[in-house]
């Protein structure tokens, strides 16, 4: 019922030699990009607005851990009504990454060094200069760590929006593989 090795082996090496799979590889590669890029640059925006006013942070917070908390791939037959069938993949990759994003580097921008912001503050720091001389260089290995968690999640979110909408991709393969009851494509 899934194949076996070998069978997987072969459907691999055939469609390497076609050139098929490099195909659909870099379909995927390209939204993958692109929704990471996405979601790492709303997820910083919004990040920011969060850390800026803690008005904003405190009536949003609940929101934004709901939301999270949110089975993502309910979102994408909603997506793919209101925005079609290739922007959806793009906006399932930015939906997928985008709180993890926002909720990661929010709590490194407020784990900026306290006694650091006061100092600058004493010396006449405006908020942005706050912001670009502390709290975003303290924040850089957050920041790296959440552009690592987020290259994985923003490939989920593009494989599970290709399942809905794709023409190619690997999302697309992994479909057409089940319909035609070809597990070794699925594979």
């Amino acid at each position: 019922l899934t194949s076996y090795p070998s069978a997987v082996a072969r459907t691999f090496m055939t469609m390497l030699e076609d050139g098929s799979l490099l195909i659909h590889t870099w379909v995927t590669f390209g939204e993958t990009v692109i929704g990471f890029v996405g979601g790492m640059a709303l997820g910083i925006a919004c990040a920011i607005a969060l850390w800026w006013s803690p008005f904003v942070h405190r009536v949003l917070d609940p929101f934004i851990v709901v939301v999270n908390a949110m089975p993502k791939i309910a979102l994408v037959p909603i997506f793919y009504i209101w925005l079609g069938d290739v922007a959806s993949i793009y906006a399932m990759a930015i939906a997928v990454s985008l709180f993890v994003t926002i909720i990661m580097l929010y709590t490194g921008f407020s784990a900026a060094d306290p006694d650091k912001i006061k100092l600058v503050r004493l010396f006449g720091a405006s908020r942005w200069q706050v912001l670009s001389k502390i709290v975003l260089p303290a924040s850089v290995p957050t920041m790296i760590s959440t552009l690592k968690v987020n290259v994985g999640l923003a490939l989920v979110g593009v494989v599970v929006g290709e399942f809905q909408a794709a023409k190619a991709g690997l999302g697309y393969l992994i479909t057409y593989g089940s319909q035609i009851f070809q597990m070794n494509l699925v594979m």
